[in-house]
């Protein structure tokens, strides 16, 4: 398809990663005598101590993923990726753990000891009680599922305290719910200010069809509009680390405020304004009043070809997979000096 080349400008690609196989997995279980612990345990807590303080890790892994984190400077996600988490009839997504983690230490040990107690806490995952409830519903069985980890570098930029791109979304090629003139066909997007994370907690986002970016119908009054808006957003903290997280969530991510992004100049992407004096909404961020998680210069002044990349993506998806698809994607609109935009 020759997509790298389509959009003058932009660049497009997968982050790069690492995978570390379910024979690690099940090396690891082995080695520290987990496997029935884990699979009869029935409290969360202490399944996640006990793998955390695990001993034993693979000698020859954690060489590897040295040599990793030696190329990598980058802020981390560590994603669950599980035999039966794409299972064409029982998917198990969101059912396990991910993780991110800032990798910004001086010292290396400490960035890989972050990194291998991270993919610790993914693998006591796979035996929390809320996936072990989700599999007795299913044909599956419990000893049949193991974890692969992807260790992914994160798209975004640094701003102060905080990491994060500039919006990410999750786009799916077919809509159960399509609105007139949109078919079922032409997919449907849902997108946020910051990560992912606010569209996967169902927060308030923005919903468009790749073929009519325009219609959108969450936007079709002043009030409306407000009482959909997104407030907030998530980012990756950069000044904590995960040895000190306790608990199965991701502790270092955190919500701040749309006063945060716009100090970050990362609103002024997606933003547009409430007047209360007309009553009306102003694309942009010139005037004086609400701020509003619009994406208005995306989708209606075409800042960003965002619609026609999505649309590409998805068509090439359904083609080469033969079946709907569903892609997560994240945007960093600004780049280094040097590099495409």
């Amino acid at each position: 398809y020759d997509v790298r080349e389509k959009f003058e400008g932009v660049l497009i690609d997968v982050p790069p990663a690492v995978v570390l196989g379910t024979d690690v997995f099940d090396h690891f279980l082995d080695e520290n005598n987990l496997r029935d612990f884990a699979l009869n345990a029935g409290n969360d807590a202490e399944i996640m101590q006990r793998f955390v303080n695990a001993k034993k890790f693979s000698e020859e892994i954690l060489g590897d993923l040295a040599a990793f984190l030696d190329l990598v400077r980058e802020p981390l996600a560590v994603r669950s990726s599980s035999l039966l988490e794409d299972s064409q009839y029982h998917p198990f997504a969101g059912v396990y753990e991910t993780y991110m983690i800032p990798n910004n230490s001086s010292d290396p040990f400490v960035r890989l000891g972050e990194l291998v107690t991270t993919i610790k806490r993914v693998y006591a995952s796979t035996f929390y009680q809320s996936a072990k409830d989700y599999i007795r519903v299913t044909s599956y069985r419990l000893e049949e599922e193991k974890m692969a980890v992807i260790i992914q570098r994160m798209v975004g930029s640094p701003h102060d305290v905080r990491f994060y791109p500039d919006f990410s979304g999750v786009a799916k090629s077919y809509n159960f719910y399509p609105i007139p003139p949109q078919k079922s066909q032409d997919g449907i997007v849902s997108m946020a200010l910051g990560l992912g994370k606010q569209i996967v907690d169902g927060g308030m986002t923005v919903r468009f069809c790749p073929k009519y970016p325009h219609s959108l119908l969450q936007f079709s009054s002043p009030a409306v509009a407000l009482k959909n808006n997104q407030n907030d957003f998530f980012a990756l903290e950069l000044n904590s680390s995960p040895l000190k997280a306790e608990g199965r969530s991701d502790v270092l991510l955190n919500r701040f405020s749309l006063q945060a992004a716009e100090e970050d100049e990362t609103l002024r992407f997606v933003g547009s304004t409430y007047s209360k004096e007309n009553d009306a909404i102003h694309d942009g961020l010139s005037r004086q009043g609400i701020r509003l998680v619009t994406f208005a210069p995306v989708l209606r002044q075409k800042l960003f070809p965002l619609a026609e990349i999505i649309e590409l993506l998805l068509d090439m998806g359904t083609w080469g997979l033969g079946t709907p698809v569903e892609i997560e994607f994240a945007v960093k609109m600004s780049v280094p000096v040097g590099k495409p935009k």
